[in-house]
């Protein structure tokens, strides 16, 4: 969308590439860049947005579902992971397409680039370089989740003029009201329930991604969800409807919720706005690509689930051993994963629909403790996808794990296990292989769950 008449100033948003040794677009979509251009848009600024991980000419054709592999373009692997043996690459647009696209926008007054993953930053850095070459000295804001934590490095390195760290709704519109001498009312937006929907119009996608809440309740040791929303929030169930009711009047089916809890609260959250889905008589496949927190799920929600259209449901297990589960946070335990599943089974879930997330790597925890944890998984039928363990500054295990001046290229999942020596990433490769091997047999819907949760 380029507002050219009446509008109180250009603004372009820019979602970089990803800079990574892999990457697989589990139903990406830059939520946090859109909806601060919907807010731009609400209050009168022409916007532009150029995704850098949209579908683009040459990209591979997605799954039906929307999700699938990104275009690759091998680079050369940057000093700081080049002990890592595999090959680097750029996963997005072709750069000469950034050029064009560049090239036809509107002059911009401010540009504002997202960032993903703090590992990532090298397309940051690309991207801010590219912007200088054709707008020259036009403001450029970064935001996103590098920028908030790792903002020293990224006022050192990523050619930014300004970093908004946090949530930055309210703080890219006051930047855009300073640029411009406007006003927008920036406060109006303080509470994230007062946020517009994501302009998922901006970018068309075959899938649409929706967040119903912002932030945790939840003290993981090993997630960054409070640096990122320090609050739990949840929006109005009639607006997460309504949000989902616009993307399917466009031709959307699939969507994919980004919440870190989403079933916190289910009774007065979730379960009002999935059976308003089902009254309404969306045709919809849900999917949960951060997982499910299982001590959530009892046999009524796992039919309202099943009825509203949930077609593949991940579960946040992370392990079996129980004080690893209390020492991490104690969110979930074993034997309230196995009711979860038990009552999804009774739902009428099948092995193709379900996973449970696996972590891998923990500082101190043995891979036999992941192997063991594979086996309890796919004895209950469930596909097991190990989460590689990444050392995200400012939460416990990731300062346990690297000093806080480490170069961020070394937060990547894909780094750590090298970091340790060579045996533990052999034996690591072998459980992979284990857990694969578990997942297509369960995948080919030839075989009912090894041992069957009783009825409860």
């Amino acid at each position: 969308y380029n507002g050219t008449v009446n509008v109180k100033g250009q603004v372009l948003l820019i979602n970089p590439w990803i800079y990574d040794f892999a990457a697989h677009n589990l139903w990406i979509e830059p939520l946090g860049l859109l909806t601060i251009a919907a807010a731009l848009r609400d209050r009168g600024y022409g916007v532009t947005v150029i995704d850098c991980l949209a579908p683009h000419a040459g990209a591979p054709t997605p799954r039906p579902d929307g999700s699938g592999k990104f275009q690759k373009s091998a680079i050369p692997t940057p000093d700081a992971v080049g002990f890592v043996p595999r090959r680097f690459g750029r996963y997005g647009m072709p750069a000469e397409q950034f050029e064009i696209a560049l090239a036809s926008a509107p002059a911009p007054d401010l540009v504002m680039v997202g960032s993903g993953m703090t590992y990532w930053y090298p397309g940051v850095i690309r991207a801010i370089e590219r912007v200088r070459a054709r707008f020259g000295p036009v403001p450029v804001a970064l935001g996103g989740i590098y920028a908030t934590l790792c903002p020293e490095h990224a006022q050192r390195r990523s050619g930014a003029d300004r970093i908004l760290a946090g949530p930055g709704l309210v703080a890219a519109l006051r930047m855009a009201d300073e640029v411009t001498g406007s006003d927008s009312d920036a406060d109006h937006y303080a509470d994230p329930r007062t946020w517009p929907p994501s302009a998922h119009d901006l970018i068309p996608r075959p899938f649409a991604g929706i967040i119903t809440s912002w932030g945790c309740p939840f003290h993981c040791t090993y997630c960054a969800s409070r640096r990122l929303q320090p609050t739990f929030v949840q929006r109005e169930p009639r607006s997460v409807v309504d949000e989902i009711l616009g993307c399917a009047r466009r031709g959307i089916r699939d969507f994919a919720f980004y919440d870190d809890a989403l079933l916190v609260k289910a009774e007065r959250h979730i379960v009002p706005t999935l059976e308003a889905v089902v009254a309404e008589g969306v045709p919809a496949n849900f999917h949960t690509p951060n997982g499910l927190h299982a001590n959530a799920i009892d046999a009524s929600l796992a039919r309202l689930m099943k009825a509203a259209g949930f077609s593949s449901v991940r579960l946040s297990l992370e392990t079996t051993d129980p004080t690893r589960q209390r020492m991490t946070g104690g969110k979930v335990t074993t034997a309230a994963f196995e009711r979860a599943v038990a009552a999804l089974w009774e739902a009428g879930f099948h092995p193709g629909m379900l996973a449970a997330y696996i972590l891998t790597g923990l500082p101190g925890q043995p891979l036999s403790e992941v192997e063991d944890t594979v086996r309890f998984v796919h004895g209950l039928g469930v596909q097991a996808k190990l989460a590689l363990f990444s050392p995200i500054p400012g939460t416990p295990d990731g300062d346990r794990a690297l000093p806080a001046e480490a170069d961020p290229l070394l937060h990547n999942n894909t780094v750590y296990p090298y970091l340790l020596d060579n045996e533990y990433v052999r034996r690591l490769q072998g459980i992979k292989l284990l857990a694969k091997k578990g997942n297509a047999m369960l995948s080919s819907h030839s075989v009912d769950p090894l041992h069957h949760p009783p009825h409860l």
